[in-house]
């Protein structure tokens, strides 16, 4: 996980560089990280996010602050966010990780190389120094102490490095580009003395005597009127040396070129026009900038490589940049398609590249040797000593790309190519540059570029939905704007409506020509795939989710998951597929297109059924092992056995049945409503049942409906009873925890009536604890109590311990709302020795917050805090948020009732946030308790 602080807090997740959208949480994380050499007291932070109105619940709030930090940064275990006595300490695991850290160590490397006599080197130190900034630092965090003293010195530290690179510039005789720069800088820092002296100097030698004393004039009236001091001595001192005319203020000599004979006098200008209108990649360009733009500093060339998806405008942002760098390599720019993806004629062979690059550099053909190694090493002899840009575009591999680099280190490369290219990276020294579609941001100002503002701005909803089915693809929004404009009396509307339909939509972003149709450049792509690899990229447009882990993608290529990975590689090193989070892959709705059409085209129709059988299969079966790691006493479904090939995977535990579930859960909702219209009922109605314990537990209440509604259609249509009624019964329990009684109670009679004509004892046990439970959450004691006494005797006579314990609870529940709070003793007492015997962490929990209420209604509150704090801590562990804060509701009535109000107003804020997160009408009542509270 890495970090920026040098503007707006942005977190790196793998994929890309994204806010903490919650204001405290970020505050939080931005004073961690401002400390992060030392672990940061709880009070300091209470300060930083509160100031003078910290409350009480300071502590406990921000440990919830501290755990939805560690789920947005997947640092469940603490690793990254560690808890250190007084308080939190973030430990990045590399110090690179925070840009604050790179940005320090630059600014050291760059002042040891000027100190050196290094100038051209420290420049560009300073220059990547620098870069990093992207405004003001933190800027979307509010200033507390430690925040404002952090800004402050950073920003004293980013003014030092640019008054340094300004140094090393003019060391390098850049005078004359600098005044421009200086004399905004001095605008902006009027009272930076050095910066003024610095103007002088770039006047001085730049032949503007003149111009130079003005400044020396304006300065000296500046310091008078503001601060009523005089200038600084080494200011006072450059003034009376410039009227001396001190010849040790002359511009440094730069080494002069020898002339070459028979070189012809102009150099090469082969760069292509850049394309108009060019907008965006602001990042990227950053990135292209620094070392490129003044190459000699490097002992060998300065190589950038920009990869990136067909249609991503790698070739547009190298010759956007390229032609913004050209003044730099005064001696000649040269450009090479080397047609890597090209279908008919085939990659350049590098030897035949190079011949055109000496050619170009006017070497005699004669003088141009036949090898490969000779060519190469003559084209290292022709570049030593001069500044040329390469540009090497649309290159296949590093093999193909090497042999062309330039041996000097005045010379800068680019190479665009759909291959990773990595190795350019491990033996040349590259920085690769990584092309992802557009930020939204970027692809709207793409559109006004191409349409203007009036035509945007006339149907913003229609540009917005545009903008999505072009799946912010740079190819697919040129396209589509070329279409517009050349049809300006359509509304835009009228050019969304063409791409709505997924069947014609590539159709639609074919411009009449190979660079100008997407379809045939993600073609260029696909066809140099192998057969396996691209028989994978085929099957991937079955797949229904957002993203997919590698053992689904087994499952529909009936692979394991080790031959996967290799063809999954294959494909991210191309960039149809990205590898957005470890073992997890997706692609934009374009590529997701192109897939399903050639699955559609090339394999047949039982190769597709059976690969989504398998699919299926696989998230089924997993569904269902994970589900009964959440709750063994449900239980089993009638499934199938799973299809050879399907890969299932069987959680070992609570813990990692929760973090399949959380992984899966965008995807296991799309399976679900994928499964039935593909032809796979049973899927349609099993999977959500397999999944329901997770959504009841993690609080995603809305779709526990959601699918169930699904559940009971698919089952109804296969007219199924055992299915309708176990479907039934599940939208029961979701209808229940939304607190829709009625319409549950319904449903759960229906479930039962079908139950028992089917004789389904433990079926009828789980509905009937369901309806017991709809009783008790309106208050009527007795109700529940006669349905789970019926619980207890089915689980007893089926000889399930675990739901054996759980109808004891519940009894024990119901006797001490009824007053009998012996009886609920003694039921609770053997309900927690079953859960413990049969390790069922989660009926401990609900046992231990029953027994919390007999003790506390039996005057006995110690053991009624110990038990409802042991029963929070246990919903805690397994990620139950509802029965937490319930628990913490409890233990802050307690704390109330035993004269503690502060402690119980902690205990109450802690539960109201966690109620809020789910946002769960009970967050009214505590919240109620905390205004009488104060």
């Amino acid at each position: 996980m890495r970090f920026r602080i040098l503007g707006p807090l942005e977190i790196f997740d793998g994929a890309r560089w994204r806010a903490i959208s919650a204001a405290k949480p970020r505050t939080l994380l931005a004073a961690l990280l401002v400390r992060h050499d030392t672990a940061v007291p709880t009070n300091l932070l209470g300060t930083e996010l509160w100031g003078e109105r910290e409350p009480r619940a300071a502590a406990n709030l921000i440990q919830q602050y501290v755990l939805r930090l560690r789920r947005e940064l997947g640092d469940q275990q603490g690793r990254l966010l560690v808890t250190r006595t007084p308080g939190y300490h973030m430990v990045p695991e590399d110090e690179d990780d925070l840009d604050a850290t790179v940005f320090a160590r630059l600014g050291d490397s760059g002042r040891a190389a000027l100190a050196a006599g290094e100038p051209e080197r420290a420049a560009a130190l300073f220059r990547e120094a620098l870069a990093l900034w992207r405004g003001p630092a933190l800027a979307d965090v509010p200033a507390g102490p430690l925040i404002e003293a952090e800004t402050a010195r950073l920003d004293e530290q980013r003014l030092d490095v640019l008054q340094a690179r300004i140094e090393a510039d003019l060391a390098c005789g850049r005078h004359t580009a600098l005044i421009p720069e200086l004399r905004q800088s001095v605008r902006e820092h009027p009272l930076r003395e050095r910066l003024w002296e610095q103007l002088m100097l770039a006047l001085h030698r730049s032949g503007r005597q003149a111009e130079a004393l003005d400044a020396y004039r304006e300065v000296h009236r500046l310091l008078a009127s503001e601060l009523s001091v005089e200038p600084s001595t080494p200011l006072r001192e450059l003034q009376q040396r410039m009227l001396r005319g001190d010849p040790e203020l002359a511009a440094p000599e730069t080494p002069k070129k020898s002339a070459r004979p028979g070189r012809m006098p102009a150099p090469p200008r082969q760069l292509p026009a850049a394309v108009a209108g060019f907008v965006g990649r602001h990042t990227e360009l950053r990135m292209l900038d620094g070392p490129p733009g003044d190459a000699a500093a490097e002992a060998g060339p300065a190589v950038r490589v920009i990869t990136g998806t067909a249609g991503a405008g790698k070739t547009a942002l190298a010759l956007h940049w390229a032609h913004r760098a050209a003044p730099d390599f005064p001696d000649g720019q040269l450009y090479v398609n080397l047609r890597g993806f090209d279908q008919a004629a085939g990659p350049v062979p590098p030897g035949e590249a190079i011949r055109g690059v000496l050619e170009a550099l006017s070497v005699p053909p004669e003088r141009i040797p036949d090898s490969l190694e000779a060519r190469a090493a003559q084209l290292r002899t022709e570049t030593a000593g001069r500044r040329l840009l390469f540009v090497l575009d649309n290159a296949t591999d590093a093999a193909q790309v090497r042999p062309l680099l330039p041996g000097g280190g005045g010379c800068a490369v680019v190479v665009t190519g759909r291959g990773r290219l990595t190795g350019l990276a491990v033996t040349d020294g590259a920085r690769l540059v990584s092309l992802d579609v557009l930020p939204r941001e970027e692809a709207h100002e793409m559109l006004v570029a191409r349409l203007g503002t009036a035509r945007i701005s006339a149907e913003p909803e229609a540009a917005a939905e545009l903008i999505d089915l072009c799946a912010r693809l740079p190819l697919a929004l040129a396209v589509t704007a070329a279409r517009a404009a050349s049809r300006p009396e359509f509304p835009l509307s009228a050019v969304v409506a063409e791409l709505r339909d997924t069947r014609v939509r590539l159709d639609a972003l074919d411009a009449g020509e190979g660079v100008s149709s997407v379809r045939t450049v993600f073609s260029w792509s696909y066809l140099r795939l192998d057969a396996g690899t691209a028989r994978v990229f085929r099957l991937l447009g079955l797949h229904p989710g957002r993203d997919v882990a590698a053992p689904a993608v087994a499952a529909l290529a009936r692979l394991t998951v080790r031959e996967v990975a290799a063809e999954l590689t294959s494909l991210v090193r191309v960039h149809l597929i990205d590898e957005h989070q470890p073992g997890r892959y997706s692609f934009h709705d374009l590529l997701r297109t192109y897939a399903a059409g050639l699955v559609a085209a090339e394999d047949s129709g039982t190769e597709r059924t059976e690969a989504l059988h398998r699919l299926f299969d696989h998230f089924l079966h997993t569904a269902h092992a994970a589900g009964r790691r959440l709750s063994p006493v449900r239980a089993e479904l009638p499934l199938s056995p799973a299809v050879p090939g399907s890969v299932p995977h069987h959680p070992q535990g609570y813990e990692e049945a929760m973090a399949w579930f959380e992984a899966e859960h965008p995807v296991l909702l799309a399976v679900t409503d994928a499964a039935a219209p593909a032809g796979f009922s049973d899927h349609a109605w099993q999977l959500p049942l397999a999944m329901g314990d997770f959504l009841h537990l993690s609080g995603r209440w809305h779709d526990w409906v959601a699918t169930q509604r699904t559940a009971i259609a698919a089952a109804r249509r296969q007219k199924d009873p055992m299915a309708t009624a176990l479907c039934l019964c599940e939208s029961g329990r979701a209808g229940i925890r939304l607190g829709w009684h009625e319409e549950a109670r319904a449903e759960l009679s229906r479930a039962l009536e079908l139950q028992r004509e089917l004789n389904d004892l433990p079926a009828q046990a789980h509905t009937l604890r369901t309806l017991g439970w709809s009783y008790e959450q309106q208050g009527d004691y007795r109700a529940t109590l006669t349905c789970v006494e019926q619980v207890l005797e089915l689980e007893r006579a089926a000889g399930n311990r675990a739901g054996w314990g759980g109808a004891l609870n519940n009894m024990g529940w119901c006797h001490t709302h009824l007053g009998d709070h012996e009886k609920a003793l003694a039921c609770c007492t053997e309900a927690l020795a079953l859960h413990r015997a049969e390790g069922s962490p989660l009926g401990e929990a609900f046992t231990l917050e029953t027994l919390g209420v007999i003790h506390r209604a039996m005057g006995q509150y110690a053991e009624a805090l110990d038990c409802c704090r042991r029963s929070s801590e246990g919903f805690h562990r397994l990620g139950n948020r509802y029965g937490e804060a319930a628990a913490l509701r409890s233990v802050g009535e307690i704390m109330r009732e035993v004269g503690d109000p502060a402690g119980a107003r902690d205990a109450w804020k802690a539960s109201l946030a966690l109620f809020e997160q789910l946002e769960h009408p009970d967050a009214d009542a505590v919240r109620e308790l905390l205004r009488t509270a104060d």
